[in-house]
């Protein structure tokens, strides 16, 4: 198992590299999830689907305290931008801006304290994130640099015409009021297609969902984010799946994409009534971490036996409902979902996940091992919630042959 772990990471890692939704590599990570699958006997069926994807471009900037490199925001339009630097911190006090034409907006404080979600992303909102968005659309800015110590772009927007970047806040000192600025920004958008893979063994339509996302962001070859999830997912299909009924797995292409593309694309062609659970995997396999296990919209009793294993497995642990991966999908929608993760993961994430420094020496193949031994156990734990929805759908909606 271990042996077919690290392959399957290698090529994903090492040989693909980088695989944002829409980009050749993608496509190509794409081709070899659907030729492992299917030479394991599976139905494979691709969910296509169309896209724009960034190639990563960096540039500097240039004020009376000199010139530093900076990285272009994702979907920034590459540019050489002069301008007068305005400084806005608090949402209110960007919208009551006339105009800032020409000008480089300095955005800080509230406006910064966390990622700006995408207009495209299509499964839920912030108002105030809204107003951020519609404000700057209004403005239409030479530039903006946003100024974050959070570790992720603040701005990841194909709808936003303007060029962007995020410096963190050091740098905020040396951009004063109305001083010149000057922005220098390389990278390109590029429109894309690809696929979210989906395998299915077993008869009948009811079944269970076991996912993971096999895209990364453009700036990352992706290991624990998340080859490791796909190519343990892969190497426990070609050993062996378990005898837990129908199970499809999918394999996600759009979870770090701003428009969740493969997510939106399989939704289109599948009925999610069939769907009775959901176990996905992302972010697993953290050196020195263990694995950690979650739960959404769980019956009490399910919950409760999923508890249970985590605590009584070593190095597992049962840690609180998260909701940014593929399994919030079923949750929203009522479908109990299991969710898999290195322990801690939320508070390694920075400056490891989206970045250069997601490679294999993060990685505990051990751990991945471990993990694909689970699988099994964690959808048998999940057929028996599907037998327990079937049997109170039988007694509570079918009547006998003949009732009034």
């Amino acid at each position: 198992m271990r042996g077919l772990i690290e392959q399957h990471l290698h090529v994903l890692v090492e040989q693909i590299g980088a695989r944002p939704p829409g980009s050749p590599a993608n496509r190509r990570a794409t081709t070899y999830v659907h030729d492992v699958l299917s030479g394991c006997g599976l139905d494979v069926v691709e969910y296509p689907f169309e896209t724009c994807w960034w190639e990563p471009g960096r540039g500097w900037l240039g004020s009376a305290a000199g010139r530093i490199e900076v990285d272009a925001n994702p979907y920034s339009p590459a540019g050489d931008i002069r301008g007068h630097a305005v400084h806005v911190e608090e949402v209110s006090q960007l919208e009551e801006l006339g105009s800032a034409r020409g000008d480089v907006l300095i955005m800080s404080g509230e406006l910064t304290r966390e990622p700006v979600m995408p207009a495209a992303f299509p499964f839920v909102d912030l108002p105030e994130h809204t107003r951020i968005r519609a404000a700057l659309r209004r403005l239409g800015p030479a530039a903006v640099i946003a100024v974050s110590d959070h570790g992720e772009p603040i701005l990841e927007d194909p709808e936003l015409s303007f060029p962007s970047t995020t410096v963190p806040s050091r740098i905020l000192t040396r951009l004063r009021e109305g001083e010149p600025v000057r922005l220098v920004l390389g990278g390109a958008v590029q429109a894309g297609e690809g696929a979210t893979v989906s395998a299915r063994t077993g008869d009948g339509h009811r079944r269970l969902v076991l996912s993971a996302h096999l895209d990364s962001k453009a700036t990352t070859p992706g290991a624990f984010d998340n080859a490791a999830s796909v190519a343990t997912i892969l190497a426990l299909a070609e050993t062996g799946l378990p005898a837990v009924g129908p199970l499809e797995i999918v394999m996600f292409n759009g979870e770090d994409h701003f428009d969740a593309c493969g997510e939106v694309a399989w939704l289109a062609g599948t009925e999610l009534a069939e769907v009775t659970a959901n176990l996905n995997v992302d972010g697993a396999g953290l050196a020195g971490q263990g694995t950690s296990l979650a739960t959404l919209a769980c019956p009490e009793p399910l919950a409760a036996r999923l508890a249970a294993w985590a605590d009584q497995r070593p190095g597992w642990t049962n840690a609180d409902p998260w909701v940014e991966s593929d399994h919030a999908l079923f949750a929203m929608h009522g479908i109990p979902a299991a969710a898999v993760t290195s322990q801690d993961v939320h508070q390694l994430l920075g400056g490891l996940a989206h970045t250069p420094a997601d490679t294999l020496d993060v990685l505990d193949l051990a751990v991945l091992e471990d993990l694909a031994a689970a699988l099994p156990e964690l959808l048998t734990l999940l057929a028996g919630e599907r037998l327990d929805r079937r049997t109170a759908a039988s007694d509570t909606v079918v009547p006998p042959a003949g009732a009034t």
